[in-house]
């Protein structure tokens, strides 16, 4: 799953107008990306979708950069509080329910947020701060812990890090693939991540 910056807006709303002028913006470039693309999508386009001027749009966001990093920091927020219940109810998992699971359920989330597939084709950089990034991790370490107590905190860190960077690739091949071809996808993953799981969850105690 791919990682974001925080809301790179250049000023901080200070009051209740502020702050609803700011999620108009976020909710036109929204309903534009998923209607005309990230690239088919103007500034312009923005600012009369969300019913204001452009020169207040750019006052909170330099550029369609902006924007979109923005709407990604929202989503990623969104993803790291829906994650907790999930991991929840996978303690104890097999590695192919965890492996099943984890990438359904990732799926459900994004399927709900409408732009999610479109930023993720765009030519823009997505990246959270470390500090956010970390903490996540430790979420899930401690969640592969849970299914498989043997492992300490180290390896399960390591193991957190590369379940995201499996997930990452089956973005990358779901972004570029036909939707006739998306479920054939993800099916390969889930079988790439149960054997890698498979494998940690048998590793003995050190």
């Amino acid at each position: 799953m791919p990682s974001t910056s925080s809301i790179p807006v250049r000023r901080a709303p200070q009051q209740d107008r502020a702050t609803k002028r700011v999620e108009a913006f976020l909710g036109a470039a929204e309903s534009l990306f998923v209607e005309q693309g990230y690239e088919g999508t103007t500034m312009t386009a923005v600012a009369e979708r969300a019913g204001s001027s452009i020169g207040a749009l750019y006052s909170y966001f330099p550029d369609k950069v902006a924007l979109a990093r923005a709407l990604a920091a929202q989503y990623a927020d969104a993803l790291g509080a829906y994650w907790e219940p999930e991991f929840e109810q996978l303690s104890g998992a097999s590695a192919k329910k965890f492996a099943d699971r984890f990438l359904d359920s990732f799926l459900e989330f994004t399927a709900k947020q409408p732009a999610y597939w479109q930023l993720q084709a765009a030519p823009v950089r997505f990246r959270r701060d470390p500090a956010t990034r970390h903490a996540f991790r430790v979420v899930l370490q401690k969640a592969l812990q849970r299914c498989a107590p043997q492992l300490d905190d180290a390896r399960a860190y390591l193991c957190a890090n590369t379940v995201l960077q499996i997930t990452k690739g089956m973005v990358t091949l779901y972004v570029d693939s036909t939707t006739a071809d998306r479920p054939r996808v993800v099916t390969e993953f889930k079988t790439v991540l149960s054997l890698y799981l498979k494998s940690v969850f048998a590793e003995k105690q050190n």
